[in-house]
């Protein structure tokens, strides 16, 4: 059972929030941060995260990654559009990613990275894991990203891979960048991470983000896929 939850950065519009996730009762989980500077980057973490979550593709395979690439051409390339907004689509758009396949029957899960979107597993409200980043100075301005760009296979070089068993009433998160800095901020100052406390009603998580953006956390969009194991 997943929580899923999502609140855009504070001055812009909710249908400005390039975050995309999805969660539900199957074995895979995604999240992927669409880059604000890049050319509908919403519609591309869209796909990226569907493709993974609800169809089980690989989407680090370059024919799959290509043919999402197609995908997003045609969803975005329509008629009428003013010459400055086909320039900026001819630079293409861009998303972080992070994604979990949890195989129930063997209590293990797999998860793969690009970026600083982040999976935190979670026991006791202790991190066991972070990555691909597990450290709040590791986050900066320029995260890896996978590109809407034909062949463009840049991004595995940064690939985080990671494979664990987990215990009953263990926690998976996934986290765009400023929650995951957060709650790894917090956790580093001896904090502990206590999921429950984070609400998976969007108006309430709206007013959770509002307290943590006071208590620190950086003003983006913010979205959290919480699952209990």
């Amino acid at each position: 059972m997943a929580r899923l939850a999502t609140w855009h950065k504070e001055g812009r519009d909710p249908d400005e929030n390039d975050d995309r996730a999805v969660g539900g009762t199957g074995s895979r989980f995604a999240l992927a941060d669409g880059a604000s500077t890049t050319a509908r980057a919403e519609e591309w973490a869209e796909l990226l995260v569907a493709a993974y979550a609800i169809n089980g593709l690989d989407i680090l395979e370059l024919c799959v990654l290509d043919a999402l690439r197609s995908q997003w051409r045609e969803r975005v390339d329509t008629a009428g559009l003013p010459w400055y907004a086909r320039e900026k689509l001819r630079l293409g758009g861009a998303a972080t990613f992070v994604g979990v396949d949890i195989d129930v029957a063997h209590q293990r899960y797999r998860a793969i990275g690009i970026g600083d979107a982040c999976l935190l597993h979670l026991r006791d409200r202790e991190v066991i894991t972070a990555g691909p980043l597990d450290h709040p100075r590791q986050f900066g301005r320029t995260p890896a990203l996978i590109t809407t760009h034909t062949a463009d296979a840049s991004h595995r070089a940064a690939l985080w891979e990671h494979g664990d068993g987990y215990e009953d009433g263990d926690h998976i998160v996934l986290a765009s960048d400023g929650l995951a800095k957060y709650l790894l901020e917090r956790h580093r100052n001896g904090a502990p991470i206590d999921v429950a406390t984070i609400p998976g009603d969007d108006d309430e998580f709206r007013t959770w983000v509002a307290h943590a953006r006071r208590a620190g956390m950086d003003n983006d969009d913010t979205t959290i896929c919480a699952v209990r194991l």
